[in-house]
């Protein structure tokens, strides 16, 4: 009698086992909500697993900044306070190299407004034709800085892709392609100081086509 309880035992583990081991295969078995923060501001991600080596991930980040600084236009000394605002979908894909490993390589495409809206003024007095002129003499221009609305992303990270308990955490780094920035400026004639669209500060601008983009979050499994 104990021979065929444990005989029965074994074939129940025997055809059981390879099953369960099936269903943690499954595609979408399995879902984890992330909340996290970085460069690209602060985001919600949901993550399932679709193969025992790949993830899918998709979510949102926002980050409103303000950010001045002073620059030169030839020998003029220009103030620029602008508001930043990146608010970017994203649909990403892991890649774990090792079987329920940590290490994971990251592909995908962020989609959704980067931005910057600001203005320039000169940043301090000048002496024309011996008269002396205070800063809000010379007016203000409207900058405005955009890029692609798609931005394909690549990047590493370490971290499970659905925890084995209920929490974890997660980080990466990597970069986003967001093309050439588009860069208008409106009331060119600025400062009466005849400098034109700014073109000192378009040409900076224009030269940083690529975002680089560092995020930890704590991810928690729902089921």
């Amino acid at each position: 009698m104990k021979h065929t309880i444990y005989i029965l035992i074994l074939g129940i583990l025997f055809f059981c086992t390879p099953l369960r081991a099936e269903e943690k295969n499954k595609p979408f078995q399995h879902l984890s909500l992330s909340l996290g923060a970085g460069t690209m501001g602060a985001g919600l991600q949901l993550t399932a697993p679709l193969h025992p080596h790949w993830a899918l991930r998709t979510g949102f980040d926002a980050l409103p900044l303000d950010i001045s600084f002073n620059y030169y236009e030839g020998e003029y000394e220009i103030a620029t306070n602008s508001t930043v605002k990146f608010l970017n979908g994203n649909v990403l894909a892991d890649w774990y190299p090792m079987r329920n490993g940590l290490f994971h390589v990251t592909g995908g495409v962020f989609l959704g407004e980067s931005s910057a809206k600001g203005v320039a003024r000169s940043a301090r007095s000048y002496t024309l034709n011996g008269h002396t002129f205070e800063p809000e003499y010379f007016g203000t221009a409207h900058v405005t800085v955009k890029t692609a609305f798609a931005k394909p992303y690549l990047g590493i990270g370490l971290g499970r892709a659905i925890p084995r308990s209920r929490w974890a955490f997660r980080t990466e780094l990597g970069v986003m392609y967001h093309g050439t920035p588009q860069v208008e400026v409106v009331n060119n004639t600025v400062f009466l100081l005849s400098i034109g669209d700014l073109p000192e500060l378009r040409e900076e601008v224009v030269k940083y086509k690529f975002y680089p983009q560092l995020s930890f979050k704590v991810a928690y499994r729902l089921f």
